[in-house]
């Protein structure tokens, strides 16, 4: 062989990867028995479910509770926009009426009959005109 030429080394072998750990599982496992139910699949036990489906599981509990709260919320904006509405109506109602109590207390019928009681009387005679003739 030429000596200018390189030898080439194999690659050495791939490391397998080492298995993901699930902490927040690892964690409930101290406390509830977890790896009896839950485990990986393993030979004669293929009826356990993976711990690897847990996260997706919790996205889409997460998923679900941010979606019934914005069903919630939504539901509280309408309840206060009708409450709103309804009030508006009322006080629309009242200003209204009071409008138009404001507005009959001006009649000149109703000014006499509250000036009567401190002795004024309404003059029946009606105004003279004075008319001046100029004189040439």
């Amino acid at each position: 062989m030429p000596e200018n030429r390189k030898r080439i080394k194999p690659l050495p072998p791939k490391k397998p990867k080492p298995k993901r750990e699930y902490h927040l599982f690892n964690w409930l496992n101290r406390f509830l028995p977890l790896d009896k139910v839950f485990g990986e699949k393993l030979p004669g036990q293929e009826e356990r479910v993976p711990v690897k489906y847990f996260y997706y599981f919790g996205w889409v509990v997460i998923l679900l509770v941010a979606y019934e709260r914005i069903g919630f919320q939504s539901e509280q904006y309408v309840r206060n926009s009708i409450k709103l509405k309804k009030e508006v109506d009322d006080l629309r109602a009242e200003y209204t009426s009071i409008h138009a109590e404001y507005m009959k207390s001006g009649l000149q019928s109703v000014v006499i009959e509250k000036v009567k009681a401190s002795g004024l009387e309404e003059n029946l005679t009606p105004p003279k005109k004075i008319i001046l003739k100029e004189e040439d």
